[in-house]
């Protein structure tokens, strides 16, 4: 309880005094954040695009601006988003009580890799455990290769940054502060950025269909790996690069 206040104090001093001197969980930022062109997360499905956007109805890829119609088996195809693909502008809470503005970890010359989870998520638990006290059950999986194991070492190591989205809490309501305060409670690690999606508006434009999902961001907020669903792709695309780990 201590800490807690200790940070909100600090939080507060610090935007008592009108400069913004970085945030609290030592995230970058990035002073050209503006520039990117942000896609906005609503779709837009008018008819007189040339191309459809993301979430409209599809039949066959070259329909979809990006080049990906996506077959579901709950809601039909629709157009997803792919290599190049934006990500957009999200600016949500994290496990310190600050707006994290997500563009401020582009142009820092490093991959962005985010996970959406939840916190009733087995999966989503035996991942951050593994990340946070090198628990081996996530290891157990039939799934696991043994190669996943250099992703650690490239967050911890400062190679790649690592952001924890969750979607929703243990009562499968909406993420909240509350929520992913006592994620990091329970899975604590300096290196990675916990954030609410309280509105559901992240989950909406991935369109998530399990949990835990991966994907891969290069510094321009670009897709580089997408999915829907798991972290085999992302993880896979990771551990197949050429990493120098000292």
């Amino acid at each position: 309880m201590i800490y807690k206040i200790l940070v909100l104090v600090l939080i507060s001093f610090s935007i008592g005094e009108g400069v913004h001197k970085g945030y609290f969980g030592g995230w970058p930022t990035n002073e050209n954040k503006d520039k990117i062109d942000d896609p906005g997360f609503e779709f837009d499905c008018s008819e007189d695009l040339d191309k459809r956007g993301l979430g409209c109805m599809c039949f066959s890829d070259d329909e979809c601006a990006s080049g990906a119609c996506f077959s579901s088996p709950r809601v039909g195809r629709y157009c997803i988003q792919n290599k190049g693909t934006i990500f957009p502008r999200y600016k949500l809470i994290d496990q310190y009580g600050e707006i994290v503005d997500l563009y401020d970890f582009a142009n820092q010359g490093k991959l962005i890799v985010v996970e959406f989870s939840t916190s009733w998520c087995r999966p989503c638990k035996e991942l951050a455990a593994w990340f946070s006290y090198g628990d081996g059950e996530v290891l157990k999986n039939r799934w696991w290769k043994p190669e996943y194991n250099v992703i650690k070492d490239l967050v911890h190591k400062d190679k790649i940054y690592f952001i924890n989205i969750q979607i929703q809490d243990q009562y499968k309501e909406p993420a909240s502060l509350i929520s992913v305060e006592d994620w990091f409670q329970r899975y604590p690690d300096d290196k990675k950025p916990i954030l609410a999606d309280s509105n559901y508006q992240v989950r909406d434009w991935v369109r998530i269909t399990g949990y835990p999902t991966v994907i891969v961001l290069n510094d321009k907020m670009e897709i580089v790996q997408f999915s829907v669903r798991g972290w085999h792709d992302a993880f896979d695309f990771l551990s197949n690069m050429n990493w120098e780990i000292d």
